[in-house]
């Protein structure tokens, strides 16, 4: 097997793409790129949902799969059967300039946002969301061109980020990134059945291996944050109240903006929900 590294055949954003066109055999995509073609797929990222990584994927996982909801409702007009995910927890607003422990300190703010409900969360809280990918972040708040980002703590140091951003506000665990791994329908129904249930194991440890590793990243990460000089800023619980406020209109706002264009959204929602309480038991 041969691996190329992130960008080096396309864009986050040309994922799907380059699945379809068999330029790729195996590649990550997520949803948050490619939300106007796949919106279903983000439904772990809305606020308030997933806590644990774990729990989170193995609940939205058959229902991206052949037979299940998501998968009949988006997946299977893309032409791309996902294998196995991960979900990245703990996405918290990360500062340059001034500290933030109140969502209205975010007002007139330029922040960045993969999109997605991402975009979403960064509105609610009464900022502008500037869409950028991670490997164009650095240069983004090197430059001044935006004033922070929602990023999970884990991938901060990957992208040499404590350099530029100094302030972080604790306690505010805004949403999750959700990433998966496909092929092309074409090559899945090329397999035998034998081939296809190699392939289905491989995956099944594969998530759970990259599971197991992101709850290990986030223990470490967070030390190495400390350790550059960003600044944790708390938020006590009173104040923690006005970020959940302002974050309960999103899935409101996604159930009616995606069923107004004829996707189920209320329901995948509801299926969603259901699962990840069986899986957090």
């Amino acid at each position: 097997m041969e691996y190329f590294a992130a960008g080096q055949l396309g864009k986050p954003k040309d994922a799907l793409h380059l699945l379809r066109a068999g330029a790729v055999d195996i590649s990550p995509f997520i949803p948050a790129y490619l939300s106007n073609d796949i919106p279903l797929s983000s439904v772990g990222e809305l606020p308030g949902l997933v806590e644990d990584p774990c729990a989170g994927v193995e609940a939205l996982m058959p229902m991206m799969k052949p037979g299940g909801s998501i998968y009949e409702e988006e997946m299977k007009e893309q032409g791309v059967v996902p294998l196995w995910g991960v979900m990245i927890p703990n996405y918290k607003v990360f500062t340059t300039n001034k500290p933030i422990t109140r969502p209205s300190e975010l007002e007139g703010s330029l922040i960045r946002t993969p999109g997605g409900v991402g975009d979403r969360v960064v509105r609610e809280l009464g900022a502008s969301g500037v869409i950028l990918s991670n490997s164009d972040l650095y240069e983004a708040v090197a430059r001044g061109t935006v004033d922070g980002a929602i990023f999970p703590e884990m991938s901060v140091k990957s992208y040499s980020l404590q350099e530029v951003l100094k302030y972080v506000a604790d306690d505010a665990n805004l949403y999750t990134t959700t990433v998966l791994y496909a092929v092309s329908a074409d090559q899945w129904q090329s397999f035998t059945e034998e081939q296809k249930a190699v392939l289905d194991k491989a995956s099944e440890v594969a998530q759970e291996g990259a599971c197991r590793s992101l709850l290990e990243a986030q223990e470490s990460a967070r030390a190495a944050i400390l350790d550059a000089d960003v600044e944790f800023v708390h938020i006590d619980e009173s104040t923690k109240q006005e970020w959940n406020s302002a974050l309960t209109p999103i899935r409101d706002n996604w159930i009616s903006d995606l069923e107004s264009v004829g996707l189920p959204a209320s329901s995948v929602l509801s299926e969603f929900e259901d699962r990840l309480a069986k899986e957090n038991r």
